[in-house]
């Protein structure tokens, strides 16, 4: 059995950009994680939890929480972007840091066009030989700024970004200083059984979301051409054992593996939609009947 530590993030509330007015305040979403158990967490975008040092020790110290690290959400494939995920990056590390976390999640925001083809891999376009090394290029400047500041930089393939589909993580993991997050629902939702992804790169899996996507919003993600946006609005991701991901085939694979490290929950939603802290519960039983109830904090 793979002996992971379970995290959850306000990922699952529907929090992926610090400024949206639908967010929850984060002392909620805060409080819900204390509430469900699980002792650990991602910070979610720079800016939504308290960035002062000491008061964002305090507020997680407060709840019983440990930080496990945070994520930079941005347009990697921009080359214009460059300074401005720069200055993010450093933002999220210091933060990271701050609250002694150790993981800094990378991942190329769902651009327009890439967007409107996620899940649908023969739809996608490419990025060029010079476009797809300016990208690289990024996410290395990137992971500079996380070794910098102590921190074990990962890329995440992200339905709807240019780092989705199987041949785009193979071609992202032929650079050898690129470790992997792997995300078990955005496999899945790209075509691509996670566990596979694990039982071939293994040895690179540096952190791991648990996600699971339902078959029939998928189905018609595919059947009419839905954006991940769109996806995400008609409830594509559900609790863990609710969708298509093998999770015993996953949990198989990390063990073979000998993947030790941080399981971060999520399941990507609009803000103010169901219930995140049920559906968290749901999955939370879920890994328990699996065996993974000793490792939930």
């Amino acid at each position: 059995m793979a002996a992971l530590e379970l995290a959850t993030g306000p990922v699952t509330w529907g929090v992926d950009f610090a400024d949206a007015a639908a967010n929850p305040p984060w002392s909620l979403v805060l409080d819900d994680i204390a509430a469900s158990g699980i002792g650990a967490l991602e910070l979610g975008p720079v800016g939504y939890l308290p960035e002062d040092p000491s008061r964002l020790r305090a507020v997680l110290r407060q709840r019983g929480l440990t930080a496990v690290g945070s994520f930079v959400f941005e347009d990697f494939h921009d080359p214009a972007q460059a300074e401005a995920i720069a200055a993010v990056t450093l933002r999220a590390c210091r933060a990271i840091a701050a609250a002694q976390g150790a993981v800094l999640v990378l991942i190329d925001r769902p651009g327009a066009e890439r967007a409107a083809t996620a899940g649908r891999s023969a739809a996608a376009r490419r990025l060029a030989g010079a476009q797809w090394a300016s990208m690289i290029d990024g996410l290395r400047r990137a992971a500079a700024i996380a070794n910098d500041h102590g921190l074990r930089p990962v890329v995440h393939p992200h339905a709807g970004s240019f780092i989705e589909f199987e041949d785009e993580v193979r071609r992202l993991l032929d650079e050898p200083d690129l470790d992997l997050c792997l995300d078990t629902g955005h496999a899945a939702y790209a075509g691509t059984a996670p566990e596979r992804l694990v039982a071939e790169y293994g040895p690179r899996l540096g952190h791991l979301h648990l996600k699971d996507v339902r078959a029939d919003v998928l189905a018609r993600v595919r059947d009419e051409g839905l954006d991940f946006w769109a996806a995400i609005a008609a409830g594509v991701f559900c609790p863990l054992g609710r969708g298509v991901v093998d999770l015993p085939a996953v949990l198989a694979a990390l063990a073979g593996a000998g993947y030790r490290g941080y399981a971060t929950i999520e399941q990507d939603r609009v803000a103010g939609s169901g219930s995140p802290l049920d559906d968290l519960a749901d999955s939370q039983r879920v890994l328990a009947a699996a065996g993974l109830a000793e490792a939930a904090r």
